[in-house]
């Protein structure tokens, strides 16, 4: 038994490790904090004081774009029994070190399921952890991301053993894996791995057609789609709640009309929030040039990141230097000269990958092969994006969902766990010895000229290929020397930089190229009997450790991470002033920051603007055609108490505004409007104060009512999903509340005096409600049935799959302790395609003695 398993406690003890050693810094009290992950915490800030103070989750925060769902900011994990496998899979270590033994076990599991011996699997669990990409998502603050992709193993394992007649352990598996993956929730990656799985799904329906395993096909299919159900459901908490939230915010169907009026230019492209699902040049911003696919070969191709690590005596830096700088040893440049607006480094892939991957492609038969190789071929053709549109648009305008996601080259994150299962499956050719040496050896010779030969041509000629210019060179450089692009120290430091480019370019050829020849050589070593397997493994997985740990330290090194005790947010002295105001119940314009991606001022306040790729659609319409010109009379309607701008020292100042209409307020005139369009053109010239938009939808609401806007209305008590006033007039009035609107139906309940009432939208935003005369208590509650909905299914569909999982574990078990010792068999290896019988040739007879 410890001869078994000794194999498997190795490769675990190899991956706590390698995670333990890369992420020392968090085993003495630091952290790494990415810049989504800054964001996550301005923006979660309210929600978890709200926790803290009261022990309940709230589902809406008023602290980001004047109040929204939470739905995307934390994720739901009530009722999902599924959630306490994750910290056991990381074996209860701390993330980020666990997250990356996470996902290298769960790779080794995989490598294991498909017939991989143990040693190699290591080779292919370090390679899928340590690509740079999976370092490069940390560093952004991509956590969720990389979580993921931790999990992407265990759903393509569920689906092998199914495919290969373990129909319950298969079933069960994919359940698991899936249900793990969805409860991460960024489920764009997933999304990309089913279209890669599509791919596979059909190489086996041809592969078992031809085999007249038809009956076998279904069985297998059938099994992953219960338990994709399953998967699903237990993680609807998230996903009913999301799905209805999704409908009002950027990626749903418009609210606005576009007319040519308002369009003038017809090259103009609309917002988001004027076409169903993602505008296409919004969601193609992150688009890869075809320069940017070397960079998962050669990582420094195009300069590695937007402000990569380089040595002083570099010519950039010997550069700046002559210009009077004071330059560390290694100080960060802005390199990178891609397609992509910015980016903090390279998805690379690793030269021993991609060498092995090759050789795979080119030793393995079967659909598997086929699978992987049309699948990376296609994901690197997605993350063109735009510059590739003959299928992106294709994809984007007919395909469901894919209009839904943006960044089209975050797909490479799927390709980053595909080349490491064809390098490993190559490797499992080459020890089981059913190919001959001849074959073997072409394929070496192929995959190691191929490789090789493109990284020597880069070293060689490279540079001359390129201009090494961007068109962010100029306004970065305009802003290190402070003078125009046009002007010499700006044009000297531009020919510097190209310089530098050129040179890192040829330096990490060279690199890659060293990498592909001695990995080669262990494999021409192996294949000529020189060693053996272990001495194959070793040097091929010490290889592979040592390139990717190389690039990886570019972007994720110890200086990268922090004493937790040290602050994220500092409050300035404006947000001080604005903190001492005794009534908190007011919003923060801040003018100093980018307004509508930043989540810095809901830290402190709530914010008019904040941080989120899923915001309301309305609210983003009121950005596109009122906030962002500055209209006062929607700012005072948002309840915006205090203007955050800079003063003339350049420090940030709070001014207050005298005019902000306050929590809640009654209006004198109803204006009724026929559409959407003219519900929010109609805010450009009223006063709030007195004036209210109604839609045509709500006239019966406000049929007979004739306001005078005598009377008082005010906030009496504030929690994040509850809000409380009290009301007194004289007569019937329509009170509106500066509280963003969000139904009907969808969750917020009004009561008056504790009778449920109704309530409608008006100025398009906002909330109205109908007051009888007198004094009574108005109060707003958020409590959406469908979360309540969504957690009684995620309870009883994650109870399932963990008890459906655990119980056919037992079953296994006893089963094998009743059954009669047998000597271990090799794992079933894919089926090869059926080929033609080869001619029979005639021997000549041996003369006679």
């Amino acid at each position: 038994m410890f001869q078994k398993i000794l194999p498997h406690l190795a490769a675990l003890a190899v991956f706590i490790l390698v995670s333990a050693v890369y992420f020392s810094p968090q085993f003495s009290g630091k952290e790494l904090r990415g810049g989504d992950v800054i964001s996550y915490i301005g923006m979660s800030k309210e929600l978890k004081d709200h926790q803290a103070a009261t022990g309940e989750h709230t589902l809406w925060t008023n602290s980001m774009f004047g109040g929204m769902p939470t739905y995307q900011i934390r994720t739901i994990t009530e009722g999902n029994q599924l959630n306490v496998l994750r910290p056991a899979l990381r074996l209860y270590i701390p993330l980020p070190a666990g997250q990356f033994i996470t996902a290298m076990l769960c790779f080794y599991l995989l490598m294991l399921v498909m017939g991989v011996n143990p040693w190699l699997a290591v080779i292919g669990a370090v390679g899928f952890g340590l690509t740079t990409n999976n370092l490069t998502l940390l560093e952004a603050g991509h956590e969720s991301k990389l979580r993921a992709l931790s999990y992407f193993p265990l759903i393509v394992a569920g689906i092998f053993l199914a495919f290969r007649g373990r129909y319950l352990w298969g079933g069960a598996l994919f359940a698991l894996g899936l249900g793990l993956d969805l409860l991460v929730n960024h489920v764009q990656m997933t999304y990309y791995l089913a279209l890669t799985l599509l791919i596979y799904g059909v190489a086996r329906l041809i592969h078992d057609i031809r085999r007249g395993e038809l009956l076998h096909f279904g069985k297998a299919a059938a099994v992953l789609l219960l338990g994709a159900g399953l998967a699903v459901g237990s993680v609807a908490n998230n996903i009913l709640p999301t799905a209805q939230y999704a409908e009002d915010t950027m990626r749903g169907e418009p609210i606005l009309a576009i007319e040519k009026e308002d369009n003038p230019l017809l090259n103009e492209p609309p917002s988001s929030s004027e076409v169903d699902g993602l505008e296409y040049q919004y969601a193609m911003q992150w688009s890869n040039s075809t320069r940017d696919l070397w960079s998962s070969f050669i990582p420094g191709f195009v300069g590695g990141g937007s402000s990569e690590p380089i040595d002083r005596d570099s010519a950039f830096g010997r550069a700046l230097r002559n210009m009077g700088a004071n330059l560390p040893e290694t100080f960060a440049a802005p390199l990178y000269w891609g397609g992509l607006p910015f980016t903090s480094g390279p998805i690379y892939f690793g030269a021993v990958i991609c060498f092995l991957f090759l050789f795979g492609a080119i030793v393995v038969r079967g659909p598997v092969k086929w699978w992987l190789v049309a699948s990376v071929f296609f994901t690197l053709l997605l993350s063109l994006g735009q510059n590739f549109d003959p299928i992106n648009r294709l994809l984007f305008d007919f395909v469901p969902l894919y209009n839904k996601f943006r960044t089209p080259n975050s797909v490479l994150t799927v390709t980053s766990f595909l080349i490491p299962i064809l390098a490993v499956l190559g490797l499992r050719e080459l020890v089981k010895a059913e190919r001959s040496r001849t074959e073997l050896t072409r394929g070496l010779y192929y995959s190691a000229g191929v490789t090789g030969g493109l990284a020597l041509l880069m070293a060689l000629i490279g540079p001359s290929f390129f201009d090494f210019f961007s068109l962010q060179d100029g306004p970065t450089l305009t802003r290190m020397v402070g003078q125009p692009a046009s002007s010499q120290p700006v044009q000297t430091l531009m020919a510097a930089l190209k310089e530098t480019r050129a040179d890192y370019l040829t330096a990490d050829s060279w690199r890659t190229f060293g990498f592909i020849a001695l990995a080669a050589g262990i494999v021409f070593g192996y294949l000529r009997g020189w060693f053996k397997l272990p001495v194959l493994a070793a040097g091929l997985a010490l290889l592979t450790l040592i390139d990717l740990w190389g690039v990886g330290r570019r972007y994720v090194s110890e200086e990268d991470f922090q004493r937790k005790t040290e602050q994220i947010f500092t409050p300035t002295l404006a947000d001080q002033r604005i903190l001492q105001d005794e009534d908190p119940n007011f919003r923060v314009l801040s003018l100093t920051e980018s307004t509508y991606q930043s989540a810095r001022t809901s830290y402190f306040h709530k914010s008019v603007g904040g941080y989120h790729a899923a915001k309301l659609q309305r609210y983003q319409d009121m950005i596109d055609r009122h906030l962002s010109t500055g209209n006062a009379g929607v700012i005072n309607m948002l309840n915006t108490k205090y203007i955050i701008s800079q003063g003339p020292d350049g420090q940030p100042i709070a001014q207050q505004n005298p005019d902000a209409l306050g929590n809640a307020w009654f209006v004198e005139d109803i204006r009724l409007v026929p559409t959407a369009n003219a519900e929010i053109d109609a805010l450009t010239d009223i006063d709030p104060d007195s004036t209210v938009i109604v839609h045509e939808a709500f006239s019966d609401y406000v049929a007979g009512l004739d306001p005078t806007g005598a009377g008082s209305i005010a906030l009496t008590g504030y929690a994040p999903n509850e809000l409380r006033y009290r009301g007194n007039s004289p007569a019937e009035q329509l009170a509106v509340f500066s509280e963003i609107w969000y139904g009907p139906d969808k969750g917020w309940t009004a009561t008056i005096d504790g009778q449920e009432t109704d309530f409608i939208r008006v100025n398009y935003v906002l909330r109205g409600l109908r007051l009888p005369a007198g004094e009574h208590e108005i109060v707003f509650r958020f409590d959406p049935p469908i979360y309540r909905t969504g957690v009684t299914i995620s309870l009883i569909s994650s109870l399932i799959v963990l008890l459906g999982f655990l119980a056919l574990a037992v079953w296994t078990f006893l089963r094998a302790r009743n059954e009669p010792a047998v000597a271990p068999v090799e794992p079933t290896p894919e089926p090869a395609p059926e080929r033609a019988s080869p001619k029979k040739t005639k021997h000549r007879k041996k003369p006679k003695q």
